[in-house]
């Protein structure tokens, strides 16, 4: 058997002696390397086609969940210059001058299904009529407490009220929206007669049975949405002496008084037009002018002049309040002008504190009617229900005459369902009357409203 070494002698350029690979050290190492090549070859197909195969999964899931859309028109910003002769360059030549230009261009954007099929929905509803319900019944009984006068002892009374709200979007950032109001029933203010209304629905009672368009207006926002324009049949107590725990007689308070500010003098919705400045920001203005009378012969005639600035701020970080001063004019004869102010402030998170006081030119003194109304809200938790809200307030109103009231009423309103609810209130109303003397009654009421 004849053995071949693995190196045999030799010597370098040096003459330096070494060994020298032979032809079978040399085969072994090619296989090994031709080995190794395959090997990371087969790994590198490997990793490319799992990775084709993930590339083909994604133009699979693009083509499956988006679209094209339509073209659309675009406006952009861009910066030319333009020379003495008035050509445009898009650098800056000797003698040129810069100035911004706008361009369109028509472009195509891909968008998902869902994104698509979102907008479509969403162009859907602001284009067609919407409608809203706001029904409730009112149960109340009056108690005389004090006074000769005892019409109104031991009686109940019931209101019944329904409105209709129409919304319609007809183009971007205008929408038309319309009130239709159907109230029934009987108020004790028909028999206690009251400075204020001890129930604030029996504002917009006319006669019994009554159907009445008590709102239409267009309105349309302006300048990025910072103004917001209001023409048409209009409630500026919607816009003016505005509260967040005193202002709506559907879900707090049930006293007038303690709704809004008695010097504010509307008697009742008329045409008009309010221009609200709010750039979502700490100040925001607004101003209007309301017809309040259904008798007017033209548009001169009682007419309602109001201006409002508001501040929104955060004292000592006890949370969100707003500070509101009002002004009225108007030309009825009955009261020229008036002024008040509305503030709601929050103590804590479920904890609010709300104020107003209203003055009033008053034709027949010299004096002026006064107003004065406080209280405090409860939510956020502290009820038997999340949702449930609570609250006390107190109303003063003194007018120039010898006439005198003092309301008080405290309310719980129990959230039933997310569209259900039932409140329970207890007013204390107390009346000087002309020739001095005094009334007083205990007004236990319930109130079940739904909306939907």
């Amino acid at each position: 058997m004849l053995y071949l070494p693995t190196k045999i002698p030799g010597r370098n350029r040096y003459g330096r002696r070494f060994n020298a690979p032979t032809s079978r050290t040399l085969l072994a190492s090619s296989l090994l390397l031709s080995i190794s090549v395959s090997a990371q070859a087969d790994d590198n197909r490997e990793q490319l086609l799992k990775r084709i195969d993930g590339l083909e999964q994604r133009v699979m899931e693009l083509e499956t969940t988006t679209v094209l859309s339509d073209p659309e028109t675009r406006v952009k910003q861009i910066e030319v210059f333009v020379d003495a002769e008035g050509t445009e360059h898009d650098t800056q030549v000797p003698g040129s001058k810069r100035r911004i230009t706008y361009q369109r261009e028509r472009v195509y954007r891909r968008q998902t299904i869902n994104e698509k099929i979102s907008e479509a929905m969403e162009d859907a509803a602001n284009r067609n009529v919407q409608l809203g319900v706001d029904a409730a019944i009112i149960i109340q009984n009056a108690q005389q407490t004090r006074g000769n006068d005892k019409t109104a002892d031991g009686n109940f009374y019931q209101l019944a009220s329904t409105d209709l709200y129409f919304t319609a979007g007809l183009a971007q950032y205008t929408m038309f929206f319309a009130d239709i109001v159907g109230l029934s029933g009987t108020p004790p203010d028909n028999e206690i007669d009251g400075l204020t209304l001890a129930n604030g629905y029996a504002a917009r009672l006319v006669q019994q049975n009554d159907l009445s368009l008590r709102e239409a207006w267009l309105m349309t926002e302006l300048w990025d949405q910072k103004v917001s324009l209001v023409i048409g049949r209009v409630d500026l107590t919607n816009y003016f002496d505005a509260n967040a725990a005193a202002n709506d007689e559907t879900s707090q308070f049930l006293s007038d008084a303690l709704v809004n500010n008695p010097a504010l003098g509307l008697s009742e919705n008329g045409a008009g037009m309010a221009v609200v400045y709010d750039p979502k920001k700490s100040f925001n203005f607004r101003m209007g002018y309301q017809q309040s009378t259904s008798t007017a012969s033209n548009l001169s005639d009682s007419l309602f002049f109001l201006a409002e600035a508001g501040y929104q701020l955060n004292p000592f970080r006890m949370g969100e309040g707003n500070y509101r001063v009002w002004y009225r004019e108007d030309n009825t004869g009955n009261a020229a002008s008036a002024f008040g102010i509305s503030i709601d402030q929050k103590l804590t998170a479920g904890i609010t504190l709300f104020a107003r006081y209203g003055s009033a030119e008053n034709v027949t003194s010299s004096n002026r009617d006064k107003y004065y109304s406080t209280g405090l809200q409860f939510a956020s938790g502290l009820g038997f229900n999340p949702e449930d809200t609570f609250g006390i307030g107190y109303a003063y109103a003194n007018p120039a005459t010898v006439e005198k009231e003092k309301l008080l009423e405290g309310y719980y309103n129990l959230a039933m369902t997310e569209k259900l609810r039932l409140t329970f209130n207890l007013t204390y109303l107390q009346e000087r009357r002309v020739n001095s003397s005094t009334d007083a009654y205990v007004i236990p009421g319930m109130r079940l409203q739904a909306s939907f």
